[in-house]
């Protein structure tokens, strides 16, 4: 049995960021950060503690304000905006129009860009497009790349939004990443993909498949200690608050 949202309008939290659930699961009642959605989320084993969990969420109010002040900065892709793209800010620029959006690096003397025309109310929409539509060509090349280094066979990559991991390899070569992974420095995104598809040949994090991403890539290490470092500014992007 999934958990499901307990919200009413007469006691709905003050603060959206603060999200009650009902966990069948759970032995008691909990706090839990989950970074991705930029929520603190309260779990309660039934509907019928769930007042008890409203109770403890108040008394817990100066944790939990505490925790969601120190996530990153919302990144929400309105115009005049900075979001990270390829590891840098990037402004996001709207000019009238129905042209494709566009890139464009920084000079001397501007920031880097995204180009997005799109009328107002639908700018958030065409942002979020054009990241996926360049994280997905990002991971293919980058993936069909150290396939080939390893002669392996891909057989179907997918980008998705995704909260708790990077990437994934199923069985049979499948692999999905986040589209987020635009927003990362090219190494990084680039170590992601060798890495899924060193799940190819060793399904597991055995020294042995080290070995294999260490001979895809040579920046392991400061690829992982920037996702620890940053992975919680990549959630940022396109968060309204």
């Amino acid at each position: 049995m999934g958990f499901f949202s307990q919200k009413t309008k007469a006691d709905a939290p003050t603060d959206p960021r603060i999200e009650f659930k009902v966990q069948p699961r759970a032995r008691r009642i909990s706090l839990k950060m989950d970074n991705a959605r930029r929520r603190m989320i309260v779990n309660a084993p039934s509907d019928r503690q769930m007042p008890a969990a409203r109770k403890f969420a108040r008394d817990k109010a100066d944790w939990i304000a505490v925790h969601l002040e120190a996530l990153p900065p919302a990144q929400p892709f309105e115009k005049g905006q900075y979001i990270l793209y390829q590891g840098e800010p990037a402004l996001i620029v709207s000019p009238p129009g129905r042209a494709q959006p566009r890139f464009e690096p920084a000079t001397d003397e501007a920031p880097a860009k995204l180009i997005v025309p799109a009328p107002p109310d639908a700018l958030d929409e065409r942002v979020r497009r054009f990241l996926i539509k360049q994280a997905r060509e990002a991971v293919t090349r980058c993936t069909t790349y150290h396939a080939g280094q390893l002669g392996v066979s891909v057989n179907k990559i997918s980008v998705r939004d995704t909260s708790s991991r990077w990437g994934s390899c199923a069985p049979g070569g499948i692999i999905s990443y986040s589209w987020r992974l635009i927003c990362a420095p090219p190494f990084v995104l680039d170590y992601v993909c060798a890495h899924e598809v060193a799940h190819i040949l060793q399904a597991n994090h055995s020294r042995d498949f080290w070995d294999l991403v260490d001979g895809l890539v040579d920046t392991v290490k400061p690829a992982k200690k920037w996702l620890s470092d940053h992975g919680a500014k990549l959630h940022a992007v396109g968060a309204q608050f």
